[in-house]
């Protein structure tokens, strides 16, 4: 017996070998759960889910960036600062996990079959230390208008030592800037002017707004004061407005505002918006005694040392990012600083170490397959190049996939073609670049959106459109870039996902986790079922089809006749010359109507009489019968199915599986309508997941266990019920449940999964975590179920050590669960403070510490 809608059973003709097919697992979403306990990570979530996202047929995981990043723990990886550092070397774990956690997963992937896909950024580096960068102080003082763009104001500061024996300490200094080109697009564009020094940072005071005129002695103006540690907000000066293009800013150094042994004044320029070209032209020291322009002595530093990391590996510096000498415009999508400090993959130190740092994702950490971060913010050449040096030490991953954000299927295509120009012939014969399918996305959204005609989606792919090799192209329905409101395909996404992964011709498919899984926050996904069925479908019927034919496209000569649907919500199309030698029909259906539709089909591989059998179990009609070379389809509103030619159905059904919570037990019952040489059902459960429960499946809780079985009963017609009480469970955690049902000759198959939560036993206010902190920890605590009809009114508290209220944490209703609340301390001085928890008659305080 199978535990699916409907069983069919192919008889084959004659033995074909078939390859595996292959699936692609995005396996984390922007706000997966990060590293902010010991024990829970998305590292160990993936290890635990290895066996089912391997049993599901999926071949390839694609990770998040997990090196460390300038932005801690909480990062998703995307501001690479230490390549080599994957949570060891005294910092604790990445968002992602640790070193142990990583090299964990990975062996749970090489057990269950899966090989692993590594984000990698080669476009940019963030977070080294600051030091003096003569090439963009060149570039800032020398820039030219049109032509080039301005150097990021947000990734530099200015610098100017005092003290020591530098001759300047107490007295006045007056920063004049200015536009450095005074071409009118920079003027009126805000920037922040904020000033420090070793021993005066940010005083917490109120923001300052610069007032007019503002020029100073340069335009017989007066100017603005400004503070160590205060924010002052201007704009760029339009002469024409202000009567001069200066802003003078005047600052008063007091002995007691700097270390007179040697110390720095260090001066912030960045926009508030738009980037402009403004720069401190001049600066005019007065000791009191004399003064004189010091504008020599600033100096400009970026974020770009990365010489003395942790992990010793991967060392660069400013020579490394652009500018630094080389020619270039910062323009246009290779040259524009897009994101952080943007590598010059021109340099050879830089190149070197980014194939070095490949290499090791490879041999040391056990990476088979690269996602290229913004491919198209970096060369064709590097690429190429890249991967001729990975292929030179035997090193050929199985998936290379390039994100070239564009839904022009000529620059997709374009990147394709471009990147084999510079491979070797013996890595364009071991490895193929792949490119996601942007374009095919995007029209699978308009027609699930019914924003267009449905039939686009037969035009739209890279396949389709520019003539590309699907060998070099991976398609996908969401991901972590379209996150924000009217972004996802969130309407019927399984539509998408019929599409992707019965059209073998478009590309190899990928999965997305939160569409596939249950994850707090996305309605739309759980889809795991359904998709494992259409995986099952591509690689039983349609994988090694070499041909397909759009019968419901544009003026098609299959002359579809519609009883119910339209031909601009339909998509039909028929997948020819399989490995079984049966034709596949598939079929679309995104309107608000019922599809039933009569056309004709390719008849090159179908005689008149053949009949083609749903294998999904969507449509109105289990099989339908060739006639005159046409066929009649019927499904449900927004809705699909595939038809396999040969098929004979014999239906063998899980009609239900629930579960209900009594107190602490929980009762599991499932129905089937007919069994077939049926054996029973292992009950499988996972361990208890922690509050908050974060995704679904064991997300952060441990694998799954054998709790019980009960006996099937082999051969039967009639329905027949089963029921399971499972005894041994914990209030206050979350439970998943699945049936692993075993035929008489050892053959399994898993039912869907089901979810329970057990309600506390009793109120109880945790001890925070972490304890001392700073700035933020989280406090946690239960409510039990009541039995006053009515969730308890919860109050959650701080006090300060006199009694005083210093925060309300919660003031609401509850029902009861286990709950995590976030306190941030910011703006709170290091000491002892108290939390309570008032819940109907319930109170308890406990004592935690700010430590700055």
């Amino acid at each position: 017996m199978k535990i699916k809608y409907i069983l069919f059973i192919i008889f084959c003709i004659s033995a074909i070998k078939i390859y595996s097919q292959d699936f692609l697992l995005q396996a984390w979403y922007w706000d997966y759960p990060k590293t902010t306990t010991p024990g829970n990570n998305w590292a160990d979530t993936l290890k635990n889910k290895a066996a089912d996202i391997s049993n599901a047929g999926f071949t390839y995981v694609w990770l998040p960036p997990f090196s460390r990043a300038s932005s801690g723990n909480n990062s998703n990886g995307y501001d690479p600062k230490d390549l080599y550092d994957l949570g060891e070397y005294g910092l604790g774990a990445t968002g992602f996990g640790t070193r142990t956690d990583v090299d964990d997963m990975i062996t749970a992937f090489n057990t269950n079959g899966l090989k692993a896909v590594a984000d990698v950024i080669y476009n940019h580096r963030d977070g080294g230390a600051a030091e003096n960068n003569t090439a963009v102080e060149g570039w800032i003082e020398n820039f030219t208008y049109p032509g080039n763009n301005a150097y990021p104001s947000d990734r530099f500061r200015n610098t100017l030592p005092i003290g020591g024996s530098t001759g300047r300490g107490t007295g006045d200094y007056y920063f004049k800037v200015a536009s450095k080109s005074g071409h009118s697009d920079f003027y009126n564009r805000g920037y922040k002017f904020y000033i420090w020094t070793n021993q005066v940072g940010w005083q917490g005071s109120s923001d300052q707004n610069e007032t007019e005129p503002n020029g100073g002695g340069d335009c017989s103006q007066g100017n603005n004061s400004v503070s160590l540690g205060v924010n002052m907000f201007a704009s760029v000066d339009d002469p024409s407005v202000t009567g001069c293009g200066t802003d003078e800013f005047h600052l008063t150094l007091n002995s007691s505002d700097y270390n007179s042994a040697g110390d720095t004044i260090y001066i912030v320029l960045s926009n508030t918006g738009s980037y402009s070209d403004h720069y401190i032209y001049g600066l005019w020291y007065d000791n009191g005694t004399s003064g004189s322009d010091i504008q020599s002595a600033v100096e400009y530093q970026t974020y770009t040392d990365f010489t003395n990391l942790p992990s010793g590996s991967g060392s660069m510096n400013w020579q490394n990012f652009k500018p630094n000498g080389n020619p270039t415009n910062l323009q246009g999508d290779w040259d524009w600083m897009w994101f952080y400090y943007d590598y010059d993959q021109f340099v050879a130190d830089t190149k070197s170490k980014l194939f070095a740092w490949s290499e090791w994702l490879w041999s040391n950490v056990g990476i088979r397959g690269l996602r290229m971060d913004a491919v198209k913010h970096f060369t064709y050449e590097f690429v190429g190049d890249l991967l001729d040096d990975l292929h030179s030490k035997g090193m050929d991953p199985g998936l290379v996939v390039g994100e070239f954000y564009d839904s022009n299927t000529a620059l997709l295509k374009g990147w394709i073609d471009n990147v084999y120009t510079y491979m070797d012939a013996a890595t364009q014969s071991a490895i193929q670049p792949r490119v996601f399918d942007f374009a095919l996305r995007s029209a699978l959204k308009t027609a699930s959106e019914f924003g267009g005609d449905a039939r686009d989606i037969f035009t739209a792919s890279m396949v389709d459109a520019a003539g590309a090799n699907g060998f070099n192209v991976v398609t996908f329905v969401n991901n972590h870039d379209f996150r924000d409101s009217g972004q996802p395909i969130d309407k019927d996404p399984i539509l998408a996902y019929a599409y992707i992964l019965t059209n073998n011709q478009v590309g190899l498919p990928t999965v997305y986790y939160p569409d596939y899984y249950p994850v707090s926050g996305f309605s739309y996904g759980n889809l795991k079922s359904k998709i494992d069925s259409l995986i099952d479908i591509h690689k039983n019927y349609i994988f090694g089809a070499t041909s397909r034919d759009y019968l419901s496209r544009y003026s098609t000569p299959y002359s579809p006749s519609f009883t119910s649907g339209l031909a601009s919500t339909t998509a039909i199309y028929q997948i020819m010359n399989t490995s079984t030698g049966r034709d596949v029909i598939v079929a679309l259906n995104y309107a608000g109507d019922p599809l039933n539709v009569e056309i004709g089909i390719n008849m090159s591989s179908v005689a008149n009489g053949d009949t083609f059998s749903d294998v999904v179990g969507n449509a109105t009609t289990t099989y339908s019968t060739v006639s005159n070379g046409r066929i009649t389809l019927q499904i449900p509103v927004r809705s699909y199915s595939v038809w396999v030619k040969d098929a004979v159905p014999v239906p063998v059904e899980l009609v239900s599986f629930t579960a209900n919570v009594s107190g602490n037990k929980v009762k599991l019952k499932w129905n089937t309508a007919t069994e077939v040489n049926n054996y029973g059902f292992d009950v499988e459960r996972t361990s208890p997941l922690p509050p908050p429960y974060q995704g679904g499946g064991n997300d952060v809780g441990g694998g799954w266990e054998n709790i019980g079985f009960v006996e099937g009963h082999g051969n039967s017609n009639s329905p027949k019920e089963y029921e399971f009480v499972d005894e041994h469970i914990i209030g206050g955690s979350k439970f998943q449940y699945r049936l692993k049902q075993i035929d008489n000759d050892g053959k399994y198959e898993y039912s869907n999964i089901v979810e329970v939560e057990i309600a506390p036993g009793k109120f109880e206010l945790f001890q925070n975590y972490p304890n001392p902190f700073n700035p933020s920890t989280t406090i946690k605590f239960s409510i039990p179920f009541v039995e006053t009809g009515h969730a308890p009114s919860v109050q959650l508290k701080v006090y300060d050590v006199l009694g005083n209220e210093v925060a309300i944490l919660l003031n609401e209703e509850k029902s009861a669960g286990t709950y995590q609340v976030n306190f941030d301390a910011s703006n709170l001085a290091s000491g002892v403070y108290f939390y309570r928890l008032q819940a109907g008659g319930f109170i308890q305080t406990k004592r935690m510490l700010v430590m700055k």
